[in-house]
Formats: structure tokens, C-alpha cells, sequence
């Protein structure tokens, strides 16, 4: 099963899940929508989860496919998920800047997720996420404070 995050942002997000919903011919496909309103008959879309609900999805997972927010992030490092990773960008109007671009590039870099980029093909993009060798990190202590540990050390580079 691939679960999909959208985020809480207000921002439509629907570009993402428009790539996702490529892949439900051959896959179960769950999202967590968000604020974004949009429909499908090959996937199961829900605007939010109650955090059991979430939880669960997460369990289930085969795969993890999230916006770029932080906490979505790392939340789906420290689940042990092969991630994929779409940066909201500003371009598009689905955030103020760019950040979730930079971080999840670094995220990346360090070997624990892929980034899906502008004018990738998600076919293509997710063969290779099935093939991903996703170096574990370690998480420990609260989200927020890994966050700023990992901050720390992605922003003095």
C-alpha cells in the first residue's frame, strides 16, 4: 500500500496526488488530503485521520509518499518507510518559499528518502524508490527536538 500526506497546509496540493494517482492501476493508494479537495475512484482519499487511523496507515505501508514538511518527513524516517518525497513550491503557489525543496534535498543527500523533482516521471521515479537502499536514522527524544538536532547539522554545511 502506498499512503500519501498532503500536509495541513491551506494551499492546494492536488499536483501531487495528480502523479500518485498514475500508480493505482497496480497499487492500493491511501491519502490524507488535507485542505485539498480532490476525487478519485482508484484511491481512498480522506480530508484528515484521527491519529490511531494514522497510525495504522503508516503501519501498513509499503511505501510513504509526502509533501515536504518536516514532521511528515521524519515521521516516515523513523517508521522505517521507503519515501518519497513532493516539495510543496512556491511556484505553484502550494507554499510561501521553497523550504521543503531544501530540506528534503539535504534529507536526500544523507541517504534517507528521494525527492520526487519537477519534471520527474513518477513511474520511473517510483521503480526506483522500490529499489532504494534507505540508510536508517536514528531518531530519538521528541520530533521537534531530533528536528533541530538535524537542523543544526543540515544548515552548517
Amino acid at each position: 500500500m502506498i499512503f500519501v500526506l498532503c500536509g495541513t497546509q491551506k494551499q492546494d496540493f492536488s499536483r501531487m496526488i495528480r502523479e500518485v494517482e498514475k500508480l493505482a492501476d497496480d497499487h492500493e493508494i491511501v491519502v490524507q488530503a488535507g485542505h485539498t479537495a480532490y476525487t478519485s475512484d482508484k484511491m481512498k482519499i480522506v480530508d484528515f485521520m484521527a491519529g490511531d487511523e494514522l497510525k495504522t496507515c503508516f503501519n501498513r505501508a509499503d511505501y510513504v509518499m509526502t509533501h515536504g514538511g518536516a514532521g511528515s518527513m521524519f515521521e516516515s524516517i523513523k517508521a522505517g518507510k521507503k519515501s518519497l518525497v513532493f516539495p510543496r513550491l512556491k511556484k505553484y503557489g502550494e507554499h510561501v518559499d521553497d523550504h521543503q525543496l531544501q530540506l528534503a534535498g539535504k534529507l536526500q543527500a544523507l541517504g534517507h528518502l528521494m525527492v520526487f523533482n519537477d519534471g520527474d516521471e513518477i513511474c520511473q521515479v517510483f521503480h526506483d524508490l522500490q529499489h532504494f537502499k534507505m540508510k536508517p536514522y536514528g531518531l530519538s527524544g521528541t520530533i521537534s527536538e531530533s528536528i533541530d538536532a538535524r537542523l543544526q547539522v543540515i544548515f552548517s554545511d
